[in-house]
């Protein structure tokens, strides 16, 4: 997943990119599907597993179930000096892993440079979004997307530099990548990482 430019580590990473859908039911929050855990200083839930992190947005299961060959996602990437769109799609998947295409979309459609192929396993996209309980808030919001209106986690990770701050928005609804990531300084946007499309294939 170096292809973004991003560390997708922070990212999902997303994968992101997690998973199913409804609403928010405590049992389902926890990485493992067990009772909640007791809760960390500002009100979030640490990991039942971990109680230096918060508990997951998604549990890897939930990924592999939704991120099936032929998804297929676009990413408007914006940061100070350049604005793109790339396409990650879904060419492989079995019970371990999860192989995806990266490629740079041109303004005409078509693809720019060489598109790049990444592997990862369903455990380490989970575990892309692991947040430092000590550094990490996390609330139940409604916001207004890219992909449309939405409620779902946003986890807000503080910096060592002062005033910087990295946001995630997970929506129960769309598994994986968050719907939406930035950088602030202050109150600048600095980075950007949003899904404007989703393809999902129709599977039995």
């Amino acid at each position: 997943m170096a292809r973004t430019g991003i560390s997708i580590a922070v990212l999902f990473t997303v994968l992101t990119l997690g998973c199913g859908g409804g609403t928010p039911a405590d049992d389902d929050r926890g990485a493992s599907g067990s009772a909640s855990p007791l809760p960390a200083p500002d009100g979030a839930e640490l990991d039942p597993d971990d109680p230096t992190i918060l508990v997951r947005p998604f549990t890897a299961e939930q990924i592999r179930d939704e991120w099936v060959p032929g998804l297929r996602l676009l990413m408007r990437r914006t940061d100070p000096e350049d604005v793109r769109i790339e396409r990650w799609t879904v060419i492989a998947a079995d019970e371990e892993g999860v192989d995806i295409e990266y490629a740079t979309i041109a303004d005409d459609g078509s693809v720019a440079g060489e598109p790049t192929m990444a592997r990862s396993t369903w455990v380490e996209l989970r575990d892309h979004a692991s947040f430092p309980a000590d550094h990490t808030t996390r609330e139940w919001v409604a916001r207004t997307t890219q992909l449309g209106d939405f409620e779902g986690w946003l986890y807000r990770v503080t910096g060592d530099g002062a005033g910087t701050v990295q946001e995630f928005f997970f929506v129960p609804e769309i598994p994986g990548a968050p719907v939406e990531m930035r950088i602030l300084e202050g109150d600048t946007t600095v980075f950007e990482l949003e899904q404007t499309a989703r393809l999902r294939p129709e599977t039995d």
